[in-house]
């Protein structure tokens, strides 16, 4: 054990000390081994906070992976069923009022929210 010669003064208020002894009961006292414990265990800010967000970007493609598939697969369906009927000179006004507009409407919104929440994840991030 390397012998401990350097000595660091700090300034408390009478609570920050209270509180200090107090937590340094679980140490047998010794609150300079308290003070050495919790500076190891130092969780800086900055990378609790980029944890913080790769956490919420795992929940955020975890929640919209399934939508996400849902949605390119009935999108891939409404576009090649269009193609089909325009190379057999059958594509209708109506199909495009009854179909493809409600799933290109569904596809925006979906994706509009998407972008929502990675937009409020991204500004979290700038804030820490």
């Amino acid at each position: 054990m390397k012998k401990k010669c350097i000595r660091l003064e700090i300034r408390l208020t009478p609570d920050e000390s209270q509180m200090f002894q107090n937590k340094a009961q679980n140490y047998d006292g010794n609150m300079s081994a308290m003070v050495r414990d919790a500076v190891r265990r130092f969780d800086d800010k900055r990378v609790r906070g980029k944890i913080e967000t790769m956490e919420a970007l795992l929940q955020f493609y975890k929640k919209y992976q399934q939508q996400l598939s849902w949605l390119g697969g009935n999108f891939n369906q409404c576009m090649h069923r269009a193609n089909e009927l325009a190379i057999a000179g059958e594509l209708s006004e109506d199909y495009f009022r009854s179909i493809l507009f409600p799933e290109t409407r569904k596809a925006i919104k979906a994706i509009m929210a998407v972008k929502a929440e990675l937009d409020a994840i991204q500004d979290k991030q700038e804030e820490v």
